[in-house]
């Protein structure tokens, strides 16, 4: 596991770079606002290409202090998903466990499905997510951004993993909410598509890279982040039919 997660950040430092992709130091020190919880100056003048470059160079930088790549986050609300890569920190915090609000700069929380794949790249487990971001890492609006700064993932806390035979099942409707108010209702678990065609296109782009999905990795499939900002002293969950329910404290 360890070795693919070191190939997976290889491949993306391999990236090729256009002109004007921000170089080693600006995107250290981009890294080290991050690391300190301040907003980071942003990237200017972001082409797609300068994107994924920004993305791969962040992704080195941060995988020594959040621990090794296991996989890839989807932000699935749109339309293509955007791609980011999911740390040790996005992993290891399990349903019940208690976060400081205050996490990041600008925390946001965005809900989805965590899937853990089996032989030959199919999904072979899934459960509820609810990943931390913080949006801090996305200073400035638009796609290029969020592609730069890894979709703002910090942390996530993930439910009790249920074996699971066919993907398509998981297009159910799921409720988010906070302290027992609702946050969001979300229909077809807020996703722009199904999610065994998420994994499905996912699976050929990585392939056509030369580094698909292998087994032990992780995708997860995210909803939009909440509206709103987690506050101390709630308690955040998210329930799936037929997955049951994540929860996370905040102190």
């Amino acid at each position: 596991m360890r070795r693919a997660a070191l190939v997976a950040i290889a491949l993306l430092a391999a990236a090729p770079a256009a002109a004007a992709c921000p170089d080693t130091a600006t995107v250290a020190r981009f890294a080290q606002a991050l690391l300190e919880r301040r907003v980071p100056a942003p990237f200017p003048d972001l082409t797609a290409a300068d994107a994924r470059c920004a993305q791969a160079r962040l992704v080195s930088i941060l995988a020594q202090p959040w621990g090794d790549v296991g996989g890839v986050a989807l932000a699935a609300e749109a339309t293509p998903p955007l791609q980011g890569a999911l740390f040790f920190a996005n992993l290891r915090a399990e349903s019940g466990a208690v976060i400081e609000a205050g996490y990041g700069a600008r925390p946001a929380i965005a809900p989805g499905v965590l899937l853990r794949i089996g032989e030959g790249g199919r999904a072979e487990a899934a459960s509820p997510y609810l990943a931390l971001l913080d949006l801090a890492a996305t200073p400035l609006a638009g796609t290029e951004a969020r592609i730069a700064g890894n979709l703002g993932l910090r942390l996530g806390v993930t439910g009790t993993a249920v074996p699971v035979g066919d993907v398509a099942t998981l297009a159910t409707d799921a409720v988010l909410q906070a302290d027992g108010s609702v946050v969001a209702s979300l229909a077809g678990l807020g996703l722009a598509a199904p999610p065994d065609a998420l994994l499905a296109a996912l699976a050929r782009d990585l392939a056509a890279e030369g580094r698909p999905l292998r087994a032990g990795e992780h995708v997860a499939l995210l909803a939009a982040p909440a509206p709103i900002v987690p506050r101390p002293g709630e308690s955040w969950r998210l329930a799936v039919p037929g997955l049951g329910v994540v929860r996370v404290d905040f102190r």
